[in-house]
């Protein structure tokens, strides 16, 4: 028997799955300060069809989305596109030096994406637009999963974003065929130790990109045995698959049941990868190809011991803390996550059983945040984050102690000088210092600048980085997040109490633009672009200093902003780019660092680097 008391180790957890009982739902504010330009409007056309490739066949009610592109040089095809930016922060894509028929330069948001559906012949079309360059995506409906999304003029499913489609004032472009590849499948059967089939067994798939060896929970690839026992996986990416089993069973008990007998059968069934191995790394991969179905998958479970866990939960005051939710948490393999969770008596205690050997994550908040429309807001009160591993005997007794998150004021300055017009609605967020730590907490904690520059967050735990910059003027961005005097924006940091930040804004950001060209000196839109520093204390997974991008329908690109500095860039097969959670980024950006072409860029320089696209290992 293990007993441990651990006070309030207030941490990021790996998981976002809510315990049962089910939580009441968030309460959501209306939203504050939102701001919205008027949406643009023009008079070009796009249509087309979505097919399948296999047949040729008109895809019904299939979901197409079509998304802006921000210019990255003058378009003689439009006459009136302005130079404009790409900004790869967050996801986020701005304009910096004008929009189609803007000749002042005025800063805007790119048009919001638009949607719509398939006729019964495969056809589609949007209207009234702005002349510029666009991306067509295609989907099947909810319902028929049997092909993969793709864009148009893309060649495989994944990570290739196809080719943008130019189109001037009036231009009608129709020829937007998009072709959607059939997924692949796997078929296959789990038996329990003896060879009886089971039913109820929850079955998916681990994806395991080139030149990665963790696995990657992707969608389409979950299943639930039937009375024979058998499965079905289907709408997978070609590829190499572990295939996974658990055979879940309830980990619930009433915090006041009695334990059973010591000498009671405690073994159970583990979570089992193909064939019959409990350990990820043994498992033998499956490959699946687009269209193909893979049959006689087998998969034998594995039996071992189960353990059990009880504690209490008490506040920072020594108070029991009744009715509480715990939520718990442990890695099964690759990225994919098992989670169950607890309440506590009228007594603050708690009791679980069946628990795979392992190491765990329990998260408990005393009470549920307030969800505005950007995220969660306001005090989310005392909190706790207590790792607990499980490996030869039971876990009892444990005592965990909440304690109250911080709040962390800061301010927002101006470098140059504020804008010219007020701002309203910018954005501030702490973040996680490890993405993969994350899901357990949610979304981060955010808040408004208010229109003194000043901002509270509140309930902060854990290592952290201070993210922001949603709001602000296109031309603008943060330049450092200062902490007594020192620059913490790429440095996790756990906050304490009386903490305050300063975030400096730029109107003077470093940019790089240029031509990516193929081996034969040819312009290409079929690659990757990164940048990155020089500074391996900069190579982690969410770098403020880091930005990709790609070229245009021209092969022409442009980054920014970017820190001033030193920084290696590099033009890839966009596969090769591509990182998952479980990345080894020093790794990946040494490797990166061989090939890439060194630059210095300075504050408000605009600097031409042309590219051409590297596709194997080696020095440079």
């Amino acid at each position: 028997m293990v007993t441990l008391i651990l006070l309030a180790v207030i941490a990021l957890a790996p998981d976002q799955q809510p315990p049962p009982p089910p939580l009441p739902p968030p309460s959501v504010q209306p939203p504050r300060d939102t701001v919205r330009d008027r949406e643009r409007t023009g008079t070009a056309v796009i249509r087309g069809r979505v097919v399948a490739a296999d047949t040729g066949l008109p895809i019904r009610q299939a979901n197409v989305m079509l998304s802006e592109m921000m210019p990255t040089s003058p378009s003689a095809a439009s006459g009136a596109v302005v130079a404009g930016t790409v900004e790869m922060t967050g996801g986020t894509v701005m304009s910096t030096r004008g929009r189609p028929g803007d000749q002042r330069g005025t800063p805007s948001m790119p048009m919001r994406p638009r949607s719509t559906r398939t006729d019964d012949q495969g056809a589609f079309e949007f209207k009234a637009l702005p002349a510029g360059s666009y991306r067509v995506n295609a989907a099947t409906g909810q319902f028929a999963a049997q092909y993969l999304p793709l864009s148009f003029g893309a060649r495989r499913p994944m990570m290739d974003p196809g080719t943008p489609i130019d189109l001037a004032d009036g231009q009608t472009f129709d020829k937007a065929t998009i072709a959607l590849p059939r997924g692949g499948v796997i078929v296959g059967r789990v038996t329990d130790d003896g060879g009886e089939p089971m039913a109820r067994v929850q079955v998916y798939s681990l994806l395991y990109p080139s030149g990665t060896n963790r696995g990657q929970r992707t969608g389409g690839g979950f299943n639930q045995t039937d009375d024979l026992g058998q499965f079905r996986l289907f709408g997978l990416q070609p590829g190499e698959y572990a295939i996974v089993a658990e055979a879940r069973m309830n980990t619930f008990m009433p915090p006041n049941m009695a334990q059973p007998d010591g000498d009671e059968d405690r073994s159970g069934f583990l979570t089992t990868y193909f064939p019959a191995t409990a350990d990820e790394g043994a498992a033998q991969r499956v490959r699946v190809r687009s269209g193909s179905e893979t049959p006689g998958v087998e998969i034998r479970m594995s039996r071992g011991r189960l353990y059990r866990m009880s504690g209490l939960v008490m506040d920072s005051q020594g108070r029991p803390l009744p009715r509480v939710n715990g939520m718990v948490g442990r890695r099964t393999g690759g990225t994919a996550m098992f989670n169950t969770g607890f309440s506590t008596d009228e007594q603050g205690r708690f009791q679980m059983q069946n628990l795979q050997p392992g190491t765990y994550r329990i998260v408990i908040r005393q009470r549920q945040q307030n969800f505005g429309p950007n995220g969660p807001e306001g005090d989310p009160g005392e909190m706790a984050s207590v790792p607990v591993t499980l490996a030869g005997a039971d876990v009892e007794n444990l005592t965990i102690v909440t304690a109250p998150g911080v709040t962390l004021s800061g301010q927002v300055e101006f470098e140059q000088g504020p804008p010219d017009r007020p701002l309203k609605g910018v954005r501030v967020s702490a973040v996680p210092g490890d993405p993969e730590t994350s899901m357990m907490f949610g979304p981060p904690p955010n808040a408004t600048v208010e229109a003194d520059m000043t901002f509270k967050l509140q309930g902060l735990s854990g290592e952290l980085l201070i993210r922001g910059g949603g709001g602000l003027p296109p031309t603008h961005y943060i330049k450092a997040v200062l902490l007594n005097g020192s620059d913490i924006s790429d440095v996790p940091r756990e906050f304490k109490t009386g903490d305050r930040i300063t975030l400096l804004v730029s109107s003077r950001p470093a940019t790089i633009e240029g031509t990516v060209t193929d081996a034969k000196g040819t312009p290409t839109t079929d690659a990757g672009i990164i940048i990155f520093p020089d500074d391996k204390s900069a190579w982690r997974s969410n770098s403020t200093r880091v930005r990709r991008g790609g070229p245009d329908s021209q092969g022409r690109y442009r980054l920014t902003p970017l820190h001033p500095g030193r920084y290696f860039i590099l033009a890839a097969p966009r596969e090769r780019l591509t990182t998952f959670p479980g990345t080894d980024y020093p790794v990946f950006y040494e490797e990166l660092s061989k090939e890439a072409t060194t630059l210095v860029v300075n504050e408000d320089e605009t600097r031409t680097v042309d590219l051409k696209v590297v596709t194997g290992s080696g020095g440079q």
